[in-house]
């Protein structure tokens, strides 16, 4: 039993102590409620009855209605009787079934006793079948080999390891998908990508989910693209196809297509898959270089089109994180609502800074060349997006014409969006 399915069972049991509590304690305390109105309950009424009695004798005597040696002899009467009544129980509610108070006398046997405490009895039993039927626990007992393998940094004896003691648990039992996920994270430390990829293929077979079942497909379509010496063959294409239906957004595919298009110099689309990737994670900064050295590449492309400087900075007075993204775009100022036709990104602690807007730094079917007029703008994002949303900062120019854009164009972020 490793630590995880310790704390697991540790937890689990102060749980079902906790519950049992719940039960417990209310029947208890009913129990002692019982004792107390069963003991001590008609005591007291007779003992009420006997002062009620004996003050009603006085009454009559201060009346004059019985005298001195009348008062005595009932007092001693009724002081006989109050010691017989205290002693026995009162048939008429012993008869009823009932305690001194008029209520029904608490029995362990009874149904509303019965009932709480068949559930504190059952209820664990059950919860540990179902578990035992839908859990998984036997993911939770591997937890400390999951963790290893993810942290593991290249290390081939760790790695070989792992394979040995992962092997063995996909052999006794092959239907754990998550052991055979980890087994081919830890064949592919070892570089053995052929093994690598068949466990991953293992591994999606058994996922129940789509995401995971992308997950695994997805390190199934990097280990094949590497066995191809970095081509996509029909097959991976196909299997692409099945992973991006699973997930349109599966990262490790989306890193491998923006590999490719890049080899394959096709620069835009490079960039828009990166640029998906950035918006799965918008603090990657590998995103963010990848997507800067593509518009350098494919800036060459764009030299001769129009192109707007720009010195973007932020208000002294406004205290920014410098980690949060700035969004600098030029956007067509005849049409409403379109996509902008340039935009360059960079964080806080990247300003003040030099900005050239160009057909390079396109982020959709439009470019500056498609335009006569824009307007430049920038944007620091709270969320990391190119949206603008409450409590953001920004600053906006003027139209102007592209053909005579005015020197120097200068932006200083201070306005808060409301």
């Amino acid at each position: 039993m490793n630590e995880f399915t310790g704390l697991f069972w540790l937890l689990s049991g102060a749980l079902v102590l906790l519950a049992a509590a719940f039960v417990a304690v209310p029947l208890w305390r009913a129990w002692r409620g019982a004792a107390d109105t069963g003991e001590t309950g008609r005591a007291e009424a007779n003992i009420a009855l006997f002062r009620e009695r004996k003050q009603e004798l006085e009454a009559n005597f201060a009346a004059g209605e019985i005298d001195r040696e009348e008062l005595d002899a009932l007092l001693i009467e009724l002081q006989k009787s109050l010691l017989t009544d205290v002693e026995s129980a009162e048939p008429s509610e012993q008869a009823a079934g009932l305690d001194s108070s008029g209520r029904e006398p608490f029995s362990w046997r009874s149904p509303a006793s019965l009932a709480p405490l068949a559930l504190v009895l059952v209820l664990p039993a059950a919860a540990w079948i179902m578990y035992q039927q839908w859990g998984q626990l036997e993911d939770v007992e591997l937890m400390d080999q999951f963790q290893r393998t993810v942290q593991n940094e290249n290390d081939v004896e760790t790695a070989r390891e792992l394979v040995l003691s992962l092997g063995q648990v996909v052999q006794e039992n092959p239907e754990r998908p998550w052991a055979w996920y980890f087994l081919g994270e830890n064949f592919s430390t070892l570089g053995m990508f052929d093994v690598a990829n068949s466990a991953y293929r293992q591994a999606a077979e058994r996922m129940r989910e789509d995401e995971e079942k992308a997950l695994a497909l997805g390190r199934a379509v990097l280990t094949a693209y590497i066995m191809e010496q970095l081509r996509i063959t029909p097959e991976i294409q196909d299997l692409i196809d099945n992973t991006l239906e699973l997930n349109p957004d599966e990262p490790n595919v989306l890193q491998l297509l923006a590999s490719d298009a890049r080899e394959r110099e096709d620069y835009d689309a490079a960039i828009g898959y990166w640029r998906r990737l950035s918006q799965l994670n918008p603090d990657s900064q590998t995103a963010r270089e990848n997507i800067a050295e593509l518009q350098r590449l494919r800036a060459g492309d764009a030299s001769d089109g129009p192109a707007v400087e720009v010195a973007v900075a932020v208000a002294e007075d406004l205290p920014l994180d410098p980690q949060l993204r700035v969004f600098v775009s030029a956007r067509n100022a005849q049409v409403d609502g379109m996509p902008p036709l340039a935009v360059a990104d960079l964080t806080v602690a990247e300003l003040p800074a030099r900005i050239r807007l160009d057909d390079s730094l396109a982020v959709g079917p439009f470019n500056l060349s498609s335009a006569e007029s824009v307007y430049v703008s920038a944007l620091v994002s709270q969320a990391g997006t190119a949206n603008r949303a409450s409590g953001d900062y920004f600053a906006e120019t003027e139209a102007f014409p592209l053909e005579n854009p005015p020197q120097p164009l200068e932006l200083v972020i201070s306005e808060i969006v409301p």
